[in-house]
């Protein structure tokens, strides 16, 4: 299986795990455990990713770029404009908000800053844009230094500029 690679541009948004390349599937596997974790209260899942990082990562670029994921995770969960969907860990579909968390990782990667706040101003409140940014810097860079890049998926389809009300029952899709 050929993966994108950094530059390449005009990819069209995946639908499921099997079409992410590693640095994607990564963000998208710890934000569904690291949310399981939050919504059980259970260590078992963030575990999970803490060596799922390190194991990638190394042991302290891991800490840091788990810093930086932990701090996006948090910037989502106290500044959500509305509510975040994701699938289990095993689906392997992948939800429009998961798409947009990695491709935010992503923008922040290749330095597309504008692009990057667009997708934050999407998922969260202005009052968390810079923080939420800043944790993606961190995170990215992690990934970056390990060679864990992002494909860049220009061309596809616009964010919508408004926001729905989702029943608390889609939170989680799978």
């Amino acid at each position: 299986m050929s993966f994108p690679q950094p530059g390449q541009k005009d990819l069209p948004w995946p639908t499921s795990t099997s079409e992410l390349d590693p640095a994607e599937r990564l963000v998208v596997r710890s934000f569904r455990r690291w949310v399981l974790g939050l919504k059980h209260n259970t260590a078992d899942h963030w575990d999970y990713v803490w060596e799922e990082f390190a194991s990638q990562l190394g042991p302290q670029d891991g800490r840091d770029a788990l810093s930086g994921f932990a701090g996006m995770i948090k910037a989502l969960q106290c500044n959500a404009r509305r509510r975040i969907c994701y699938h289990q860990p095993c689906c392997p579909y992948l939800g429009a908000d998961e798409v947009s968390i990695v491709c935010f990782v992503a923008a922040c990667q290749n330095g597309e800053l504008r692009l990057a706040r667009s997708l934050a101003e999407w998922l969260i409140k202005s009052e968390g844009t810079e923080e939420i940014i800043e944790a993606g810097r961190r995170l990215a860079e992690g990934m970056h230094r390990h060679g864990l890049t992002f494909p860049e998926r220009c061309g596809a389809p616009s964010i919508p500029a408004e926001t729905y009300d989702v029943p608390q029952s889609a939170t989680m899709l799978h």
